[in-house]
């Protein structure tokens, strides 16, 4: 890590169902914020960004490392037979970070970029009750909140939503994507399901995914705090959005903002 980064270090994973991360920890009363990385993996880049930037100095930051042998499928929260799902997996490593919180289940900041941002969001549909706050960057996809389309793609047929409920709707979700982030490849998952529900890119998808979030809402009679936000110039890559678009200051307003503090 870079000198600027001196409390940055690397963890290996307590067990097999706790993920290796990078951690900066700022002490057992600072609330975590959990960066998650894409499929490049470049969990290190992601936690010497946040942990690096005097903003965030009132948080422990850690960046898990879902390796694919493991995690092969961590975006989706979906396992090999035999594996852990990385929400749990997740979980498992909140719980050895702050063993004498673990059953208070103490809230965390979730970031995610590109297919961390899939998770992030998943997470917080599926855990509510351990968010604070979420900012999802750059995903291909997204998990509708319907009940009625099967899981991965709706909340149907998975009984982990079962007892999850609505509170997700009433949590701040930041969703973001960077306005040049517009080209369509292999990393960016097409079939008839996703593109009629979602759109064909980024853009419109995460678009699609915050009107649904407002429209479930309103029919249950809730409150949302879900917003889109735009990154001017924001390209499909972690580090060009952090220097050219204010990545870091749209997570700065999703985490570190009063209203996202209340």
């Amino acid at each position: 890590m870079s000198a600027s980064t001196p409390s940055l270090h690397f963890r290996r994973g307590e067990c097999p169902s706790t993920p290796d991360c990078f951690l900066a920890d700022r002490g057992s009363e600072t609330p975590i914020l959990v960066a998650i990385h894409g499929i490049s993996r470049n969990a290190a880049e992601i936690a010497a960004r946040f942990a690096g930037d005097p903003r965030f100095d009132g948080f422990t930051i850690c960046a898990p490392l879902f390796e694919r042998q493991r995690f092969g499928q961590y975006q989706q929260l979906i396992a090999r037979r035999g594996r852990v799902p990385s929400d749990l997996a997740l979980i498992d490593l909140l719980s050895a970070l702050r063993p004498d919180q673990a059953n208070s289940k103490p809230r965390v900041a979730v970031f995610g970029f590109s297919g961390g941002a899939q998770m992030a969001h998943r997470f917080a549909m599926l855990h509510p009750e351990r968010i604070s706050s979420v900012c999802a960057v750059a995903a291909g996809w997204y998990l509708m909140p319907d009940d009625k389309i099967a899981y991965p793609y709706g909340l149907a047929e998975d009984v982990r939503f079962d007892g999850a409920g609505d509170a997700f709707l009433a949590l701040p979700i930041t969703i973001a994507v960077g306005t040049l982030d517009t080209r369509l490849d292999n990393s960016v998952r097409q079939n008839d399901i996703i593109d009629t529900l979602q759109g064909r890119s980024r853009v419109s998808r995460a678009r699609s995914w915050v009107f649904a979030m407002h429209k479930k809402a309103s029919e249950k009679g809730a409150q949302t705090r879900t917003r889109f936000v735009s990154l001017p110039r924001g390209t499909h890559d972690f580090g060009q959005c952090v220097r050219d678009a204010g990545l870091l200051d749209v997570a700065a307003n999703a985490f570190c903002s009063e209203t996202a503090l209340a």
